[in-house]
Order: structure tokens, then sequence, then C-alpha cells
């Protein structure tokens, strides 16, 4: 795309798994009016476009913009220009799943689940609005700090995917892109349901936890005989800590026969909630044997009836000769009762909890490796138990503070993410530590600091009184805004003059206006301005600020800034 603008876009640098080439598709670029960072997908049109297709593209553009889903990558709208179409996206900072895989080999269990509820969440609110991704992939889940984020949603109406109007080009599927998709969908032109996306999505969870895609093939043909026939091995038997729970959830996601598969997207959304129950709860797989199948998994009387049968619950078994017995040796209850006793005390005492110091041993492992999945890994695994099952034990003050720790890193990731991609704020915890971290940003300490103890004393443990667990809630944001007060104060540089940061941001505002960086340098004055409006001591700098603004804006309509 050799153009540097389209429409109200300044285009920066193309965005994917290839952002050296010159025919990537989805490009960073800023809103040169707003001021915005966005991601912008483009269209060729053939021949310019009928008025047909055009009117169609704006239609779905319309509708894409309604689509709000914490989950779901925002579309802030399109237009036309010259021979091109666009749309223009949210710009999510972060890796997708397919680099997470690539980087680690798989994940574990516990992340997978943490990836795929939010995700499941998202498919079903498609699915409500009428929606079929069709693409779901590892490369199309990005990793927003702590939150995964579905991209590239378009409108499909099952026999007439979107891809395929007059504004898109089509190129051949690569085997890697057959091996994820449902056996009943195989070419690209085929009709896709919403359980097409349940297969999808039971394939990204399948890759994740093994690192492998769930058909294999080296060629195109050979990739397409495999999606119809091949079988893909179990989780469990190449993953031995993955819940049997968990197992088997991916495993009915990847039935060949579409009825098969679970009936929507938000009855995969009850089986990952029993995964969870199940596995935090540390229920051991002789307990889930014992207390009868899922009624999830379990979806007619006549299995329900042979699962009673075969663990002896009530089925009465229809009357035979027993004149004449021709079971083999090995079929007979003599026999299976010592093989299965054997199997169950193998796998009870597989699933039997650790005790507490090989607890903090593993977590000590899962929190040196410092990476958010690793760290809440350790949360859910090994901290919150040790303080639940042991609270009179020797590692519980250790394993408090490393929850309170772990809570508070996940909280400064959540609220960045919330900051970067305009969420709302939940509460005033989290608005009075994005006030304080936006002046810390600007560099003005001073006042950051302020910010971080007004924090404190409003929300913190001391302010509660007789009520100590009023404010758990804003326990992580606290902790963070105690830690960033020794962190500022720490650095022992004097910050306790407004006024001389904002004279120095001014100089280096005229700077970058005197190399022609319009946007950069406004970008400063308006940060002045919003920052420090109702602040009396600094205001003939604010009007300076503003004065830089209407100056500029009368001098260079129009104008766009040029890359460093």
């Amino acid at each position: 795309m050799p153009r540097s603008r389209i429409g109200p876009l300044a285009i920066e640098s193309p965005l994917g798994s290839n952002p050296t080439s010159r025919d990537a598709r989805v490009w960073r670029a800023v809103h040169v009016s707003q001021r915005k960072a966005v991601a912008v997908r483009v269209f060729h049109l053939a021949f310019g476009g009928t008025q047909e297709s055009r009117t169609e593209f704006s239609e779905e553009w319309d509708r894409l913009k309604k689509l709000t889903h914490p989950a779901i990558c925002q579309c802030y709208g399109g237009g036309f220009d010259a021979s091109d179409a666009y749309l223009v996206h949210e710009l999510i900072e972060g890796p997708t799943l397919a680099d997470e895989i690539e980087r680690r080999g798989r994940l574990p269990w516990e992340s997978v689940l943490e990836l795929a509820e939010p995700i499941a969440d998202a498919i079903s609110y498609l699915h409500q609005q009428g929606i079929v991704h069709g693409r779901i992939a590892p490369d199309k889940i990005m990793i927003a700090g702590l939150s995964p984020v579905l991209v590239d949603v378009r409108l499909e109406d099952g026999s007439a995917p979107f891809r395929d109007g007059p504004y898109h080009f089509q190129r051949p599927p690569s085997p890697q892109q057959i091996q994820r998709r449902p056996p009943e969908a195989a070419g690209m032109h085929d009709a896709l349901t919403p359980r097409s996306d349940l297969y999808q999505f039971g394939a990204v969870m399948y890759e994740a936890l093994t690192g492998l895609p769930p058909i294999s093939g080296s060629t195109l043909q050979e990739t397409t005989a495999n999606l119809q026939y091949q079988q893909p091995t179990k989780v469990a038997s190449s993953v031995m800590d993955t819940p049997v729970w968990m197992d088997t959830l991916v495993m009915q996601l990847l039935a060949k026969e579409p009825t098969e598969r679970p009936v929507s997207a938000d009855a995969v959304k009850l089986q990952l909630a029993e995964v969870r129950r199940r596995s935090m709860s540390r229920s051991g797989v002789a307990e889930h044997a014992s207390s009868g199948f899922s009624p999830l998994a379990v979806t007619n009387q006549a299995d329900r009836d042979e699962a009673r049968s075969l663990l002896g619950r009530g089925a009465v078994a229809p009357k035979r000769d027993r004149s004449m017995d021709a079971t083999p040796w090995h079929d007979k209850a003599l026999v299976l009762l010592p093989v299965l006793g054997v199997l169950l005390a193998l796998l009870v005492w597989i699933a039997w909890p650790p005790n507490p110091d090989t607890m903090r041993q593993r977590a000590e492992e899962l929190l040196d490796e410092g990476t958010r999945s690793s760290m809440s890994q350790a949360r859910i695994s090994y901290l919150e138990p040790l303080v639940h099952q042991y609270p009179d034990g020797e590692h519980f003050t250790w394993a408090s503070e490393q929850i309170d720790r772990v809570q508070m890193l996940e909280a400064e990731h959540a609220l960045t993410v919330k900051l970067n991609r305009n969420l709302p704020l939940k509460n005033e915890a989290e608005r009075l530590c994005a006030e304080a971290m936006r002046y810390e940003t600007f560099g003005d300490n001073a006042t950051a600091i302020d910010k971080y103890r007004s924090l404190v004393t409003l929300l913190g443990e001391e302010s509660a009184g007789k009520e100590p667990g009023k404010y758990a809630e804003y326990r992580p944001l606290v902790n963070l805004a105690r830690t960033k007060i020794a962190r500022i104060s720490a650095a022992d540089t004097d910050q306790s003059e407004a006024a001389r940061i904002i004279s120095a941001k001014l100089d280096a505002a005229d700077q970058l206006y005197l190399e022609g960086r319009t946007i950069a340098a406004k970008e400063i004055w308006y940060s002045i301005v919003e920052l420090y409006a109702t602040n009396s001591a600094v205001a003939p700098l604010v009007q300076t600020a503003q004065e830089r603004i209407a100056e500029t804006s009368a001098s260079s309509a129009g104008a766009t800034e040029t890359s460093p």
C-alpha cells in the first residue's frame, strides 16, 4: 500500500505476522484530527466497486460498530478512498495466542482456562447477534495485558461469507488453515454455522494445551482427507496434568458431526464453569467417576441409562440365559474389579494435592518466571490453596504476601489495558489510580504522589474503621498506590514544581513544531490544558499552551505530522 493517507488516517506501519510485506492488509494508523492510534484493515475494490457493493459494505460497518464486548475488538466504522475500502478498529497492543504458543510450546491448562472463558462469552455474544465468526484461530486471539481479545470479526450469513464480496480478494487456503476448519466446512466457500465456530474454538483450545493442531497434514490434499477421518489424540494422553473435565470438553468440541458438539456457546460456558469448579476444588478423578456423569456431557436418556448401568446405579440388566457363560476370562468381574481398583488408586494418587512445602516450591518456580500467565497460575494453583487449606501453616504469611503482589500486578495491567483501549473504569479506585498514572506519565511526580496518597487515604484499610472487609475489592489498587509512592520517593528527584515541568514540556513542544512534527507538539499542548486547566498556580502556562494550539490550527489546517 504505497499511500501514506487513507481517508482521515495517516498510515504508519503494517501489522500482523509479516509486517514487512508490501501486500499487508492491516496497518497501524493515526486519526489525524482525533490524535488517536487505530488499526485499519484495507480492502481493494475491484473496478472501483458497484453502488450496491458500497451500500452493502457501509451497512455492514454500521452493524459492526454496534458490537460492544470486552473480548471483541471494537470497530469504529469504515469508509472509501479511491479504489480502496477500509474498516477502522481499535489498536490492540500485545502478542497473539499463536505467538505465545510458538514461544512457549504449549500453555498450562490453567492459562488456557483463563483465556477460554472470555472468548467463549464473546462467541456467545456474536451468535446472539446472528454473526458467525468463521475464522477463530490462535492468530485471531490477541492477549492485551491479562485479557484475550477476539479480532477480525466480520458479518457472515453462513452461505455467503463476508470475505467473498467484491471488496475482498481470496487467497487459496493453506494446510494450516484447513487443520482448524470444521469437517462439514473444509472448503473456504462452504457454509458455516454456530457449531462450526465451536469446532474452531475447540481446535484453538487443543492447540494451546498441546502445542499441536488437532489434525495433521503437510499438503492441502492430505490435510483435507485427515480432517474428515482422522480422530485427534486425546489431550490428557499427551498432557497428563490436564483435568479430565477439560479433556472431555475439548474432545466434544472436536466431534466430526456437528450434532455431537455442545448445543451452543452458552453450553460451552457452563462446561467451562464446571471445569473451573471441579478443578479448583481439587476434587479427584475418583470422585468425578463416583458422582456420575456430567449432565452437560450426557445428552439423552439412553446414554444416561448406559452410564448408570456401567456405574451400577439402578439400571436393570436384561435377564440372560446363564446356563452358558461365554464371557472371555479377561472380561470377567473377578479380573476387571482388581484392575479398576488399581487404576482408581493410581488416579487418586496422581490427583492428590501436594504438601505445603511442595506447593510453595512450585509457586516460587512460577513466580520466578516473571510472566503474567505464570504468576496467575501460581496464584490460582498454589498460593490461594495454601492460604485456604493451611491457614495455620508456616507458609500462610508468605503466600498471603505473594497473593497481594500478584493481584496488584494484575490490577495494574488490567487498568493499563482499560486506559489504552478507552474502556470505562468500574469504580472510584480505578478512577483515582488512573488519574495519578496520567500525572506520573506526564512527568509531574509531585502531583502523582498526592493523587496516590488520596487513594490510600480514602480506600485503604485504615479508613474502613471497624469494617475491615469494607474496601477489600480496592486492596490491589491501594497496594499499587503504596508501591508507586515508595518508588517515586526513592528516585530522590525534585518534582515539586509543576510550573517547571510544564515549562520544559512547552519547550519540547516548540522544538517539535519547528521540526514539522505538529501532531506530536499538539499532543503535549492538549495534555497541558487537560491536566492543569483548573490549576490557578500555572494558569499563564496553560494559556500559553492554548495559544499555541490556536495558532497552529489556524496556520496549518489540514497538515499532517512528518514521520520522525
